[in-house]
């Protein structure tokens, strides 16, 4: 499952203006995923322009994470994209140059498009490393089947895990940054003004442990599939914790899933208001 892409589409306005001028241009702040963009297109010595973006979130604490991004340039032939740039962002460096182009670009005839320069910026959020056995699987989610008990991975503290959530008696190491960013509940529970803030260990109440598992393996394993055992937790989870994407993912497969009644599904779309399905 794959929850952790953003799309931001900055359109430069009177380029010609701007081409003149030689100066960097920055866009307006997009809010995406728990985090503030920004991106700038600035004119260097040799005729060049880079392409970067910043990146802040309302956070007091530290934080961090990596993510690969695809520059797209539009133009009236279709679109141009760039390689994929892994970045770093962390409150301490909130800034990556992620492709350049050459300035002149903005104002040739295929890119200027009724007086407007348009470039999108394709995010990918790398889910955090995780060890396990003492192998790091780098900036790539791991396989659930790579692992004989996935459950294994959060029973630990690892290289990303930073804070625990208790659940009954048992325990779950996770990175909450990560979390964060898939859910605003989390945000607010992690860094708004609650004591839980800086605590080392937050209790969830009224959470299924196994269910709550199946949650984390779909946000963290790249292999890992809503099933017609998980999907009514996943959607009552995904709602409790406001996780748009993932209720959208859920959605998606009780339309299609043909082992579940009708009843079943017209039951959940009403308690969850999942028009698609009523």
């Amino acid at each position: 499952a794959d929850n952790s892409n953003i799309v931001l589409r900055w359109e430069i306005r009177n380029v010609r203006e701007v081409h003149r001028a030689g100066r960097r241009v920055a866009s307006k702040v997009f809010n995406e995923g728990g985090f503030k963009w920004i991106a700038s297109f600035e004119k260097n010595e040799n005729g060049e322009a880079d392409l970067s973006l910043h990146c802040d979130t309302d956070h007091n604490g530290p934080w961090k994470f990596e993510a690969d991004v695809f520059t797209v340039i539009h133009s009236k032939k279709g679109m141009q994209s760039s390689q994929k740039e892994r970045v770093s962002f962390d409150a301490g460096c909130k800034s990556a140059k992620v492709d350049w182009q050459y300035w002149d670009l903005m104002v040739q005839s295929d890119y200027n498009i009724n007086g407007t320069f348009t470039v999108e910026f394709n995010i990918h959020i790398i889910p955090p490393r995780v060890y396990h056995s003492g192998i790091c699987q780098e900036g790539v989610p791991l396989r659930g089947d790579s692992i004989a008990n996935p459950e294994t991975l959060f029973a630990t503290p690892n290289h990303k895990s930073n804070v625990i959530l208790k659940i009954g008696e048992k325990k779950l190491h996770v990175y909450k940054e990560y979390l964060a960013f898939h859910s605003p509940v989390f945000d607010i529970l992690f860094f708004g003004d609650f004591a839980e803030k800086n605590n080392n260990e937050v209790e969830i109440k009224d959470v299924v442990y196994e269910e709550f598992l199946d949650l984390l393996h779909l946000i963290y394993f790249r292999d890992v599939d809503i099933t017609d055992r998980s999907v009514s937790h996943i959607v009552k989870l995904a709602d409790r914790f406001q996780m748009e994407r993932l209720m959208k993912e859920a959605e998606k497969y009780l339309i299609q899933a043909s082992g579940i009644e009708e009843a079943k599904k017209i039951m959940i779309a009403d308690q969850y208001r999942l028009d698609s399905l009523k």
